[in-house]
């Protein structure tokens, strides 16, 4: 890549000459390849890749944000310099400048492990092997329709700036997928997937996710509605982002500015109970989401958001940190950490007891200013700790801040390929109706 970081530094070198005060450059260059087998056959094979180069421009007080894929000198300086006329029509904000240089990441490269340098020898017939495979455990009668396949990427980022910064990220993403309908009462046509994926192809499971999707979707025959009630709720692991997130959201700093926050001035209180611990830890060998530096260069660390229910910090940009006029902690989420319980999540279904057991959401929304939500769920009614039957059709109602607050469990067995690590949560006293 030494000819493209070459021509980001000559991007850089003339922005600056042509009238920009700082600029940053990023050069981003990517590969991804697509197998997808049907009825035992292959259905899709896909290649696509491309660059481009990311200009930041600070001219006179004015800021833009400009990108191109046409990389030829000539080509690329007559860009830059409608880039540059046009940036200064654009209205002043004091408060976008680069980062201080002493927030920057001085420091080694890291790939934490992340990058596969074998990604280019993975054969596609292998591949077409994998999902063939994953597809042949796709056995029942009821099957109407499945397939299987098998995805990966390859990124490449250069980031460097006027302010001296200079740093660079290689990451590898591998893929399995299935997905399953099946013939179900009636007229029902359940249908789910199953997926798992790595940072490397040697580690990436290559058995067991079509049964797994199967399993899924027969599981889902015969669901039916429940009486209406407040109930004792488990959310499986895989879907428990869909009641994490809106938490995550609310201690944005862009949420804050806009005041469309329910967590807005509560650094330092209580939102949920002690059991509710989230920390951002974003230099983990081997976990998706792990970096040294943010989208500007600056180094990023441990970052408590919540402990023991206690709101400890949001996420503030370098530039909503100026703008808000509130101390800088990080732009955005990496490696988000939960705090873990004492079992798995099949203990924790046979330690309900009597209750909903959720693993998938179906719509709904939560509103990010006063934290109300309704969710359409599916899963499973439980009894004495057993599953007894399929649920689906139901809504689950309530307030973030009343839900978290009602944290009363969590499994210690988050899915171990993911940059949220969520564990599997259970919650007293939940409205489902």
């Amino acid at each position: 890549m030494e000819k493209e970081k070459e021509m980001a530094r000559y991007a850089l070198e003339y922005a600056l000459r042509k009238g920009c005060q700082q600029a940053r450059v990023v050069f981003s260059a990517g590969e991804e390849n697509e197998v997808e087998v049907r009825d035992g056959k292959v259905d899709k094979l896909h290649h696509s890749g491309g660059c481009q180069l990311s200009l930041s421009l600070f001219v006179d007080g004015s800021y833009s944000t400009i990108s191109t894929n046409r990389l030829e000198r000539d080509e690329l300086e007559h860009f830059i310099d409608k880039g540059i006329i046009s940036t200064r029509f654009l209205e002043k904000d004091p408060y976008r400048e680069l980062p201080e240089k002493e927030m920057y990441y001085r420091g080694e490269m890291n790939d934490f492990g992340l990058y596969d340098a074998g990604f280019k020898d993975v054969d596609v017939d292998e591949k077409i092997a994998v999902a063939k495979k994953t597809f042949d455990e796709i056995v029942d009668g009821s099957v109407i329709s499945a397939m299987a396949g098998v995805a990966d990427t390859e990124t490449y980022n250069y980031l460097i700036d006027s302010n001296g910064f200079e740093g660079e990220k290689r990451r590898t993403l591998y893929m399995s997928t299935a997905q399953v309908s099946v013939s179900g009462e009636g007229d029902e046509r359940p249908e789910d997937f199953s997926y798992v994926n790595a940072q490397h192809w040697v580690h990436l499971q290559k058995e067991g996710i079509g049964v797994d999707a199967l399993n899924r979707t027969l599981g889902k025959i015969g669901a039916c509605r429940i009486e209406s009630g407040v109930y004792d709720i488990i959310i499986d692991r895989r879907v428990a982002a869909s009641v994490v997130s809106p938490l995550i959201l609310a201690v944005r700093g862009e949420s804050l500015r806009m005041k469309s926050s329910f967590l807005l001035d509560k650094v330092g209180e209580k939102i949920g109970s002690d059991k509710l611990t989230i920390v951002d830890n974003p230099r983990q060998h081997g976990v998706s989401g792990a970096r040294l530096f943010d989208n500007e260069g600056i180094a990023v660390d441990r970052l408590p958001i919540v402990e023991n229910g206690v709101l400890k910090n949001y996420y503030i940009s370098n530039y909503l940190s100026k703008k808000m006029g509130v101390p800088m902690t990080q732009g955005g989420t990496t490696i988000v950490d939960f705090g873990l319980g004492d079992c798995d999540t099949a203990e924790l279904i046979r330690n309900l007891g009597r209750g909903l057991y959720v693993t998938g959401f179906n719509g709904g929304n939560c509103n990010g200013t006063t934290g109300d939500f309704s969710f359409g769920i599916e899963g499973y009614w439980v009894e004495n700790g057993v599953v007894v039957k399929p649920v689906s059709g139901m809504l689950m109602t309530g307030n973030m801040l009343t839900l978290w607050s009602n944290l009363v469990d969590m499994s210690n067995d988050p899915l171990g390929y993911t940059a949220w690590k969520l564990p599997s949560l259970l919650f007293a006293e939940v409205v489902v109706n």
